[in-house]
């Protein structure tokens, strides 16, 4: 039996029984794990929650605060910082699954399948963490996305530009960055774009079409050329087979995203569950991995989300 047969053999998902927290170092190299084999999520500023509702401060100007100086004479005012908060409120995701003992029994691994399929469900549990960060929509059809608004909703309070089926090209990043207030484009190092790998194909095809040295490097690198010297980031959690909004019609587009790297807030409290269970009727052990996490902008003013983007075919 193949590894593979023996991973689809053994895997199945249930309900759980409980168990135990990770200790601290344990849950801190879960939470790298998850980090790690993301996309967004590793781009993302990671904040470690202590508790399932946290409030990050933030510490604002609002403006000038410098006045020209007049001899003799005291400022007519003075400036105060602005103070707001980001409030992360965690939900709570499960990832359940089963080994059969006789998967356990019959491998050639011996005890190494157990820790195997566990690594496995962990990194595939990464792959569902960033899906929820950046599809979550409490009014999605889909009971996993239903946990909490994710990027996109969230993005619904900065700006917005409608490619209106464009696939992406330089008139159209073009209108995403100036559609971005000036005050986020100083850290320009910081900015970033993610958009769906067949959106990134494109833009990448664009260069590489060109009868020129740029064109040649294009075609054989596997990363795609930036735009203005901001990376074009490739997140295959962002869906390509989107109805069309604000009254375009068809199907089949995406969206993406321009923002500070650190203006993606990703919460994860640090206690981590992996429990474990026998049920012997069955035969089997049961596992679930357990974790809370949450989602924001640390402000919405500095992302811009490009709707109705298209693809090739």
């Amino acid at each position: 039996m193949s590894p593979d047969e023996l991973l689809q053999k053994a895997v199945d998902t249930s309900d759980l029984a409980a168990g135990g927290l990770l200790g601290t170092e344990q849950a801190n190299r879960f939470i790298d794990l998850v980090t790690d084999q993301a996309v967004m999520l590793k781009q993302a500023r990671v904040v470690r929650m202590r508790a399932p509702r946290m409030e990050l401060d933030k510490i604002g100007t609002g403006g000038r605060v410098s006045k020209l100086k007049a001899e003799g004479t005291a400022p007519s005012s003075l400036s105060e910082p602005v103070f707001s908060k980001v409030t992360l409120s965690a939900v709570e995701v499960i990832t359940p699954f089963e080994v059969t003992f006789e998967a356990l029994e019959d491998n050639v691994a011996g005890g190494n399948l157990e820790s195997t399929i566990i690594s496995a469900m962990a990194k595939q549990t990464a792959t569902d963490l960033e899906e929820l960060s950046i599809q979550g929509d409490k009014g999605s059809a889909d009971a996993f996305l239903q946990g909490l608004d994710g990027w996109r909703v969230l993005a619904e309070g900065g700006h917005k530009v409608n490619l209106a089926g464009a696939t992406l090209s330089k008139t159209a990043l073009a209108t995403m960055y100036k559609a971005l207030p000036n005050r986020f484009k100083r850290d320009h190092a910081d900015l970033c774009l993610f958009f769906a790998p067949a959106c990134v194909q494109d833009w990448h095809d664009s260069f590489a079409d060109r009868p020129t040295a740029a064109g040649d490097s294009a075609l054989v690198s596997a990363q795609a050329p930036p735009y203005m010297g901001i990376p074009l980031v490739s997140a295959p959690n962002i869906p390509t087979n989107l109805a069309g909004v604000g009254g375009q019609a068809g199907t089949g587009y995406s969206y993406g995203f321009l923002t500070p790297r650190s203006n993606l807030v990703f919460g994860i409290q640090r206690d981590v569950r992996v429990d474990k269970d026998r049920d012997i009727l069955r035969g089997v052990n049961i596992y679930a991995i357990t974790t809370r996490i949450a989602v924001e902008f640390e402000d919405d003013d500095a992302v811009v989300v490009a709707v109705n983007v298209g693809k090739s075919a």
